[in-house]
C-alpha cells in the first residue's frame, strides 16, 4: 500500500515539475517575442531565412571556379604519351656495303614523349567562353531572385490579414466597453424600476458575444503570426505588434526581376553569336616534344636515345563551318523566344498594375464614404443610448444601433487597411 502511494506521489510530483517548466518556458517566450515589426523588416528576413538564399553564394563561387579554369586556356598545354610496342616487320636496307655493317632494327619498340604547346590565337574565344560562363552564372543567380520577390507576395498576404485582424480587435474592445458602459447604467435604471430585467439580461448578451468574437479574433490573429514567425525566422507571438505602413503616392516604374532576367538571356545570344564568329579563327601555337625511346628520330639506330623535336603548329577545322548557317538560324530564333516572353511578361504586368491601380481607387473613394457614415452611426448611437434609459427604445433596438455603429468602423478600418494592402500589392508587382 505505501509503496503503491510512493508511486502515486512521485507520478504528481514528475506532473508538477512537468507543469512548472512549461509555464516557465511560456513566460521566457513572452518576453522573447519582437516588441514591434515594420514591413520592411519582415520583408528582409524572409528574404534570409528562406533555404533558397544559400544557393546565390554556391552559384558565385561556381562561376568563380568555371572562370579560374576558362582562364587557364592561356597557359602552356602539356601532354605526356608513352608506347610499347611490337612490330611484324622493320625497315631494312636492301643493299650491301663493303666493309660496313648495317644495324638491323629490334621489332619490340619502346617510346616515351612529353610535349609543350603554347596556343597563340586562342584568346579570343577564351574571352567569349569567360563571357557565357559569366552570363549564365547570372543568369542562374537572376533566376533564384525571382524565386526570392516572390517572397514579398506571401509576405503581404499574411502581414496584412494580421493588421485587420488587429483593427478588428481594436474595434471589438472598444465595442465591448461601449456595452460595458450601457449595461451598468441600465442595471441602475432597473433598480429604479425605469428598465426591465429582459434588458439588462438581452444587454449581457450581447457582451457575451462580443467578448466570443474577441476570443476567435484572437485566436485566428495568433495562428498567423505563427505562420509569419516561421516565414522570417523571427520571435513574433501575440505581444508582437505589427506597425501599419505609410501608404504612398507616388507613381511607380516598372522594376521587376524578371526585365534584369530577360537582358542578361539577350546579352547571351549575342555573346554565342560571337563564338560563331571564332570558328573562322585557325590554332596556331609554337609546341616542343621531348622524349626517349628506342629507336630515336635516328631510325637507322638500334640504341635508347633522348630526342627532341619544336617549332609552329597549324590546325584549322573547316567541317564546324557546314553547320554555321543553321546556328545562327537557331539563335536567332531563340531571340525571338525571349523578346516574346518579355512582351508576354510586360502585357501581364500592366493587366495585373491597372487592376491594382483600380482598386486603390475604390478603396479611397470607399473610406471617405465610411468617415462619413461613421460620424453618422456614432450620433444615432448616442441618441439610442439616452433613449434606452429613458424607455423610449427596446434594448434589441439599441444593440442593432450599437451594432452598426461598431459595424461601420470596422468597415472603414477594413477599408483603410485594404487600401494600404492595395498599395502594396501595387508596389510589389511593380518591383518596388
Amino acid at each position: 500500500m505505501n509503496s503503491c502511494l510512493s508511486k502515486k506521489t512521485l507520478y504528481l510530483l514528475l506532473l508538477l515539475v512537468s507543469a512548472w517548466g512549461t509555464m516557465q518556458g511560456q513566460d521566457d517566450q513572452k518576453t522573447l517575442f519582437l516588441p514591434t515589426v515594420s514591413l520592411s523588416d519582415c520583408y528582409q528576413w524572409s528574404r534570409e531565412n528562406y533555404p533558397l538564399v544559400a544557393q546565390l553564394d554556391l552559384l558565385a563561387k561556381s562561376t568563380q571556379y568555371s572562370l579560374s579554369n576558362a582562364s587557364k586556356g592561356k597557359l602552356p598545354q602539356v601532354n605526356i604519351n608513352g608506347q610499347a610496342t611490337y612490330q611484324s616487320e622493320v625497315t631494312q636496307l636492301a643493299i650491301d656495303l663493303p666493309n660496313t655493317e648495317i644495324p638491323t632494327l629490334d621489332k619490340d619498340q619502346y617510346r616515351i614523349t612529353a610535349e609543350i604547346y603554347q596556343p597563340l590565337t586562342n584568346f579570343s574565344n577564351i574571352r567569349s567562353q569567360k563571357d557565357q560562363i559569366d552570363l549564365n552564372g547570372k543568369i542562374e543567380m537572376q533566376q533564384v531572385e525571382i524565386d526570392l520577390f516572390q517572397l514579398q507576395d506571401r509576405v503581404n498576404q499574411i502581414y496584412f490579414s494580421i493588421l485587420l485582424m488587429q483593427a478588428k480587435n481594436g474595434q471589438l474592445v472598444l465595442m465591448e466597453q461601449d456595452v460595458d458602459s450601457t449595461l451598468s447604467r441600465l442595471k441602475a435604471a432597473v433598480a429604479n424600476g425605469t428598465s426591465t430585467l429582459m434588458d439588462q439580461k438581452l444587454l449581457e448578451v450581447e457582451k457575451i458575444r462580443v467578448g466570443q468574437q474577441l476570443e476567435e479574433n484572437e485566436a485566428n490573429r495568433k495562428a498567423f503570426l505563427v505562420m509569419l514567425s516561421q516565414l522570417t525566422g523571427r520571435r513574433i507571438g501575440p505581444s508582437t505588434n505589427l506597425i501599419p505602413p505609410i501608404g504612398y503616392e507616388e507613381a511607380l516604374t516598372l522594376n521587376r526581376p524578371e526585365l534584369r532576367l530577360f537582358d542578361l538571356q539577350e546579352q547571351l545570344l549575342t555573346v554565342q553569336d560571337a563564338q560563331i564568329n571564332n570558328r573562322y579563327i585557325p590554332d596556331v601555337g609554337l609546341f616542343f616534344q621531348g622524349g626517349y625511346g628506342r629507336p630515336g628520330l635516328n631510325l637507322l639506330s638500334n640504341e635508347f636515345s633522348t630526342f627532341y623535336t619544336t617549332g609552329l603548329r597549324l590546325n584549322w577545322n573547316l567541317s564546324s563551318l557546314y553547320k554555321t548557317n543553321n546556328d545562327r538560324q537557331k539563335l536567332a530564333i531563340q531571340r525571338q523566344l525571349v523578346n516574346t516572353q518579355k512582351e508576354t511578361f510586360l502585357l501581364n504586368t500592366e493587366m495585373t498594375q491597372a487592376q491594382q491601380s483600380s482598386e486603390v481607387s475604390k478603396y479611397r473613394d470607399m473610406i471617405a464614404a465610411d468617415q462619413k457614415a461613421v460620424i453618422l452611426r456614432e450620433e444615432i448611437k448616442s441618441i439610442a443610448e439616452v433613449q434606452l434609459l429613458n424607455g423610449l427604445i427596446t434594448t434589441i433596438d439599441y444593440i442593432k444601433i450599437l451594432n452598426d455603429a461598431s459595424r461601420a468602423k470596422q468597415e472603414l478600418e477594413l477599408h483603410e487597411t485594404m487600401l494600404l494592402q492595395a498599395q502594396y500589392n501595387l508596389k510589389t508587382t511593380s518591383g518596388n
